[in-house]
């Protein structure tokens, strides 16, 4: 089971900051809290909350080590188990550069720690972790284990996706490129392109649009998918959604089983995960939590809902997207353009900026009953306009942006935008991501992880 610790790029900047303040320096300390995100695949501990040792909670320090006052350890204690948290114990070794391992001292001090933090805090597991200058190590203190075990990486989620191994491992395997991506790796490189191979990408809806990011990242090499839809293929759907075969409508074939073809036949060693189903089902949302990235290629505001809960409450960066053909009294297109947005977890959410729909939400989960008693729900169930090329546009604008998280080949600077294509005028605009309502949900549940349910209409 791979063990990893998440940080928001805020979050892991102030910890560096506050750790490392030279190789001459004395050591630093801090405490992290952290939800859990476990699944039979791994364990992921989401950094909530950093919680910097100050100089007056320290018995002592120096540069080869520290002690603190058990009145500090015990007000985090105390807090995270009331939250219901895992305790983290982060430090600095600021003599240790481009490798970094636990001392002696260190392993002596948390021997006598985290038995009493397990004693405790005892339904969650637990961490450590050790910054040298440039590298990090780490180890999880599983939920009623005598011993740690050592954590695999650390992940950061900013304007890009970084993964820092931790020091005990090595990676001594070589990687060779295949001829298939000689031309794409001119641009982002070799790293890049392993970058590419190892994440698993959430991808919750496969018409349209999602039948076009899928096939991109499959050429672009990715090879580890889940894939969401619960609809099968349909003649009217045939002309927009990418390799589909006369006879699936026919044999009314799930639109994920016609991906998992199309992958394999592109590259025979993608791994598809297919779930014939909604993330309106919370047993169907959390399967989620072993992606990397989401993108959400729906048209339902429900699930909008649901992944944007997934972002902040799991760490996971949702790529969202929309798309609008609006019709002319006379007939012909009035306005026709797509919306790209990477919705990362240290905000701002959907629903700060007023993307969640209520009144349409409302409509999406009424009853039959409701709908044929309330003049105010309309039909949702209507058809709109689809065109395979404006889903191309934006599905490529998508794409294009997952690439730059992965592999930061873009180099944008530091600034949440996302992007409106206007068909109409042919451009494509940047906009500023701000906050317009109150919102707190975002901050209120980042990190939470299994702690708290997901808003799923269905439970099971």
């Amino acid at each position: 089971m791979k063990t990893n610790i998440i940080f928001t790029q805020n979050d892991f900047d102030v910890l560096r900051d506050h750790l490392l303040r030279g190789q001459n320096a004395d050591e630093e300390a801090a405490f992290l809290t952290a939800g859990t995100s476990q699944t039979s695949e791994g364990l992921k501990l989401l950094v909530r909350e950093v919680i910097p040792i100050p100089d007056d909670a320290f018995i002592f320090k120096g540069p080869a080590g520290l002690t603190f006052s058990p009145e500090f350890i015990s007000q985090v204690v105390k807090k995270c188990r009331y939250e219901k948290l895992s305790i983290i114990l982060a430090h600095s070794h600021p003599f240790s550069g481009s490798h970094v391992s636990f001392s002696g001292i260190d392993d002596h001090g948390e021997a006598e720690l985290f038995p009493k933090i397990q004693q405790r805090v005892p339904d969650q597991h637990h961490g450590a972790l050790v910054f040298g200058q440039s590298s990090i190590a780490g180890r999880i203190w599983m939920r009623g284990q005598p011993s740690s075990t050592p954590l695999d990486s650390v992940g950061v989620i900013g304007d890009s996706l970084q993964i820092y191994p931790c020091s005990y491992r090595t990676n001594a395997g070589r990687y060779e490129i295949r001829e298939t991506y000689q031309r794409q790796v001119l641009a982002f490189k070799k790293e890049g392109q392993k970058l590419l191979e190892q994440v698993t990408v959430g991808i919750v809806g496969l018409g349209g649009v999602g039948s076009h990011v899928f096939q991109q990242l499959v050429h672009l090499g990715v090879k580890k998918f889940i894939l969401i839809d619960s609809d099968a293929v349909e003649e009217s759907n045939r002309s927009r959604i990418v390799g589909t075969r006369s006879e699936d409508s026919v044999r009314k074939v799930n639109k994920i089983e016609v991906m998992g073809r199309l992958g394999r036949d592109i590259n025979p060693g993608v791994r598809v995960i297919e779930i014939p189903g909604t993330v309106f089902h919370n047993s169907v949302a959390v399967q989620l939590r072993n992606a990397d990235v989401i993108f959400c290629c729906t048209d339902t505001m429900v699930s909008r809902m649901v992944l944007n809960r997934m972002a902040f409450q799991y760490m996971l960066p949702v790529i969202d997207m929309g798309i609008d053909i609006q019709l002319g009294n006379g007939g012909g297109i009035h306005r026709i353009g797509g919306r790209v947005m990477v919705v990362s977890p240290d905000g701002p959410c959907l629903e700060c900026m007023a993307i969640i729909d209520h009144d349409l939400l409302t409509r999406e989960t009424a009853t039959p009953d409701e709908i044929q008693h309330n003049p105010y729900i309309q039909n949702v169930d209507e058809p709109a306009p689809s065109v395979i090329t404006l889903n191309g546009v934006v599905a490529s604008i998508a794409t294009t942006e997952f690439l730059n998280l992965i592999t930061g080949c873009l180099g944008r600077p530091h600034g949440k935008i996302y992007h409106v294509y206007d068909g109409r005028k042919g451009i494509v605009r940047n906009v500023q991501m701000r906050p317009i309502t109150g919102c707190q949900l975002c901050k209120d549940v980042k990190a939470l992880g299994d702690s708290t349910p997901l808003p799923c209409i269905l439970n099971k």
